[in-house]
């Protein structure tokens, strides 16, 4: 397979790895609103203290935001990289046709 060929599937791959970070932060999001959601019905069912039922829905809410925020942004941080050596890569081939 030629160099361009090479560079081309591998920026193929990224944009593909890309969405499926983006949508695995926002999976995470959801994931975490839906767990803070069934601590708030036991809380107001009086099946967890005020203590527990606090720390587990800051915990949750820290923990899926966080991750979640840091999987989409690895996301957004690998469409920029495919981004920019498909910039290189087309530059490179002007600069040969040239």
């Amino acid at each position: 397979m030629e160099p361009r060929g090479i560079i081309t599937g591998k920026i193929e791959h990224a944009r593909k790895v890309e969405r499926i970070l983006q949508w695995l932060g926002w999976s995470v999001a959801c994931l975490g609103i839906t767990g803070i959601a069934v601590f708030s019905v036991f809380w107001a069912l009086g099946d967890l203290s005020d203590e527990q039922a606090l720390s587990l829905l800051i915990g949750t809410a820290l923990a899926s935001l966080l991750s979640g925020a840091t999987v989409y942004g690895s996301g957004v941080n690998v469409g920029l990289g495919a981004e920019r050596l498909d910039l290189a890569a087309r530059a490179a081939d002007q600069s040969q046709a040239s």
